[in-house]
């Protein structure tokens, strides 16, 4: 995957991340709602892995070594108590996580522009 691609990715999963959360804010008084979440992050890393084929390894005795092991946040329903009437939407975790993936968000767009901007510039200066 270049870079461009695996900005849009991001976007884009940040994108339906945020209509999950604004969907888990909506119902939060429906008797019985459970939360919905996506973990788009440890996909796009397994897609970037599994598609990668660069090697690291390591020249000196005090480099680290690299794993492409990564623990992965677990947004599972049993993570989650619920209230007595069977709805599992905490507000306050719902705010965090949306607070969070805005800025994430606002993140992979500066990247984006960035990216962008460089490409005008070599276009602009047309290689000198």
């Amino acid at each position: 995957m270049d870079n461009i691609e695996i900005i849009t990715s991001a976007l884009a999963g940040s994108a339906r991340r945020g209509e999950l959360i604004a969907n888990n804010l909506a119902n939060v008084s429906t008797p019985g709602y459970k939360r919905q979440d996506i973990d788009f992050k440890s996909a796009l890393k397994k897609e970037m892995d599994s598609s990668s084929s660069v090697e690291l390894k390591t020249t000196q005795n005090n480099h680290l070594a690299f794993s492409r092991q990564y623990s992965a946040v677990q947004n599972s329903e049993n993570s989650r108590m619920s209230r007595n009437d069977g709805n599992s939407v905490d507000i306050e975790v719902e705010m965090a996580e949306l607070a969070k993936n805005s800025i994430y968000y606002n993140v992979m767009t500066n990247r984006a522009a960035g990216h962008f901007s460089t490409l005008n510039q070599v276009i602009q200066q047309g290689g000198k």
